[in-house]
């Protein structure tokens, strides 16, 4: 009985996967479109670790939770907003974890020390600096939802896999019936190699049914064991790339990028510079031509010059083609002088 229930639920978790099995770039906007709301809500105020999320919310969901992480190369050092946790409104057992990426120099040295490999349990090794940023990871509560005082994790001691559990199970529809509440997770750059580490983490803790990762620019995360290991998930995971960003090409030796990947090329559509090809709004532009892209990334406008135009040069071959012109003009006397003098005039072109 047991293993006929087992196989009824897993069988579940297969049909829920089957819902974003295949690719839909306008699917991978809308997740792209949670992690844009992360970077949004940080720049609004980039040292308060529980910024406001925007009102009104993004139709159809709500907020939960913040995400908050804190940098390991100061002794003492302060948390920063990094994502956030929305439940849908209109599935009460569906949620989505968006994780931003790189903004201050503090994360732009965390993120280069990834290129040190360490182990990643029953996975094989991954980047020292994504590991130990990951380990940082905790979830806080809005004192509003009365769980906890603001800025406090509702399982402080608990791994962020266990702490994203805590907090989806607490507002799930049926949380006791743990397969079928799910968990959708998109990140871009660095806050992608952390979205991939939180769904090998919640895949070995049997937490939730991630049915979908949605990554952007991500870099490589862990070694060719941890991608063989990671793909055998069996999740759908798309690694959505722009051929002219930098990033998703580090770190070099020993790294090995995860499926499956879908590339893009922003070449002629967005300004050349490392910063406009490695950005989430030239990501989702690729994706959705209506997204805007960001003011110093959109393409210079095309020149129409005003002068009147020029008569093309013909080929010499073409020159037979173009006879002359006959064009015949008649000019009369009066009658009195008794005579019609017909004049031709031949106006032609020569090459």
């Amino acid at each position: 009985m047991a293993k006929k229930r087992r196989s009824m639920e897993a069988g579940k978790m297969n049909r829920v996967n089957d819902l974003v099995a295949r690719y839909d770039p306008s699917v991978a906007v809308h997740y792209g479109q949670f992690v844009e709301l992360a970077y949004k809500m940080y720049e609004s105020a980039p040292g308060n670790p529980t910024p406001n999320p925007p009102s009104p919310f993004p139709a159809g969901h709500k907020f939960i939770a913040w995400i908050q992480m804190k940098d390991f190369i100061v002794v003492g050092g302060n948390w920063t907003f990094y994502g956030l946790i929305a439940q849908s409104t209109t599935d009460a057992n569906k949620f989505i974890l968006a994780i931003r990426g790189t903004e201050t120099l503090e994360e732009w040295w965390d993120d280069l020390t990834s290129v040190v490999l360490v182990p990643w349990e029953g996975f094989g090794t991954v980047g020292n600096g994504f590991s130990r940023i990951y380990q940082t990871l905790r979830v806080v509560y809005p004192e509003a939802l009365g769980i906890e005082a603001a800025a406090r994790p509702l399982v402080p001691t608990a791994t962020f896999a266990h702490q994203v559990a805590a907090a989806v199970q607490h507002h799930a529809a049926n949380a006791r019936r743990p397969h079928t509440v799910t968990i959708a997770v998109a990140g871009h750059s660095l806050g992608a190699a952390l979205a991939t580490l939180y769904v090998a983490d919640n895949f070995r803790a049997k937490l939730l049914s991630t049915p979908l990762l949605c990554t952007f620019a991500s870099p490589r995360v862990g070694d060719p064991v941890f991608a063989t290991n990671f793909n055998q998930i069996g999740i759908t995971s798309w690694r959505i790339v722009n051929e002219l960003d930098v990033v998703p090409n580090l770190p070099f030796l020993g790294f090995e990028h995860i499926q499956t990947l879908h590339l893009y090329n922003s070449a002629s559509s967005v300004r050349w510079s490392l910063v406009c090809w490695h950005s989430l709004n030239t990501y989702l532009h690729l994706l959705d031509s209506s997204q805007p892209l960001s003011a110093d990334c959109r393409w210079p406008p095309m020149v129409v010059s005003t002068a009147p135009l020029q008569p093309r040069v013909q080929p010499l071959a073409a020159t037979a083609a173009l006879r002359q012109i006959e064009k015949e003009i008649a000019l009369s006397v009066p009658p009195a002088g008794g005579a019609t003098i017909n004049i031709t005039v031949k106006i032609g072109r020569t090459d």
